[in-house]
């Protein structure tokens, strides 16, 4: 086992042995017994059915018919210890009908990261004494905004961790999360191969937040990322951000969100540099809509033989520099996002959501491309209907790139 591993069980060795609270089942309100804990789980199950449409310029087009079944059971909690299993499963009606990101299908179509999969999504134990909780095993992590980690939600197949992690409610506005990553189980499925299903990681993560300012939530972060078959992607991330939202009249309010990070390489074997990260923006809500203006630039480091562009390798990316997806992996020369977004409800509760994002470099004078996001979505019942599009031109970076979603989503 290597080094890190060992410190990591060594740090949840004492929550795992710290006794259970002096308290009757039935005062506690828990099984009786493991084996009552088992019994009383919660099973969920959750259906995807999504038809996405891709076209890029010197590709084919692409036809992507998926859907996606994910079942799970969580136990009860007994004596603080609890455990929780995810399947997943992704089918496609026709893989030559799209190229599933090189995994199967066509590959002179345009991407679509939807291969078909089959795969344990998620197998842990949690225990939980005072204001600890630790987690062991395959896991979901979604820490903050997903910037800097995330489970890539909107992809058919979740990014998921095989780690150990311990939260701590230090006091009632301050929590502090470590985590040990020992491998990341990427998007593209069970039918992919080395790093393109698995980076392979040796990696820790720090983030703590605290919720007792009137400004807003504070948070601090440290991300240490090695991984031994992906040397390009390591770094260390230090950095922060602040988060609020204040009331500007009867049914309206301000948010505000401000966050600077500083990366460093930190694999010999990969591009040396340092980068910096900034991010802002602001929304105006009044009622059930809002406008705002976002901003963020991730710098590169450009040197005479190599460059280093600020990464988030385990970011939900698809949720920033828009959804065609142009911008999973900084350019070279860094990445400008200037963006202006509007969202309102409609009649027969239909939200409607518009962003606009014009892109540039941050170390040249290029000015990348631009880029519409339009999202409807519809409760339907227990269900919700989505339809996504997005529409990429391009100046100086990429082809111009159209993408269209339809979905339905069950969840019981």
């Amino acid at each position: 086992m290597k080094t890190k591993q060992t410190l990591m069980m060594l740090l949840l060795l004492p929550a795992l042995l710290l006794p259970a609270p002096s308290l009757s089942a039935e005062e506690a309100g828990s099984p009786e017994s493991l084996l009552d804990a088992v019994r009383e789980g919660t099973p969920a199950l959750n259906l995807r059915l999504r038809a996405e449409y891709g076209d890029e310029d010197g590709k084919e087009s692409s036809t992507a018919l998926t859907a996606r079944t994910r079942l799970a059971y969580t136990t009860g909690v007994w004596q603080g210890l609890s455990a929780g299993i995810e399947f997943e499963a992704t089918r496609a009606v026709d893989t030559d009908d799209y190229n599933a990101a090189g995994v199967t299908g066509n590959p002179d179509k345009t991407v679509i990261a939807d291969p078909p999969s089959t795969e344990l999504n998620q197998a842990f134990l949690r225990y939980t004494h005072g204001g600890v909780t630790g987690v062991a095993g395959r896991q979901r992590l979604v820490l903050d905004n997903a910037r800097f980690v995330g489970d890539v939600g909107w992809r058919q197949n979740n990014q998921t961790y095989d780690a150990a992690t311990l939260t701590a409610s230090v006091t009632e506005d301050l929590t502090l999360l470590y985590g040990y990553i020992g491998g990341v189980n990427r998007i593209f499925g069970s039918q992919a191969e080395g790093v393109q299903r698995r980076l392979d990681s040796d990696s820790h993560i720090v983030n703590l937040r605290y919720t007792g300012l009137p400004l807003g939530t504070v948070g601090l972060y440290g991300y240490f990322l090695d991984f031994d078959n992906a040397a390009a992607l390591s770094s260390d991330t230090f950095g922060a951000y602040l988060d609020g939202r204040r009331a500007a009249g009867e049914g309206k309010a301000i948010a505000y969100r401000l966050e600077a990070a500083a990366q460093r390489n930190n694999s010999a074997s990969a591009a040396e540099g340092d980068a910096l990260y900034f991010a802002a923006s602001g929304a105006y809500h009044f009622g059930p809509s809002f406008i705002g203006l976002g901003y963020e630039r991730l710098e590169a480091d450009v040197g005479e033989d190599s460059s280093f562009a600020f990464s988030t390798p385990l970011a939900t990316l698809h949720a920033f520099n828009g959804w065609a997806d142009k911008f999973l992996a900084t350019p070279a020369n860094g990445l400008e996002d200037i963006n202006v977004r509007a969202s309102t409800l409609l009649p027969g509760q239909v939200r409607l959501t518009a962003v606009h994002h014009w892109f540039s470099a941050t170390e040249t004078s290029d000015t990348y491309g631009r880029e519409l996001n339009l999202l409807l979505v519809k409760p339907v019942g227990s269900a919700t209907l989505l339809a996504k599009y997005a529409n990429y031109r391009a100046d100086d970076f990429a082809a111009d790139t159209e993408r269209l979603t339809l979905e339905l989503n069950f969840a019981f």
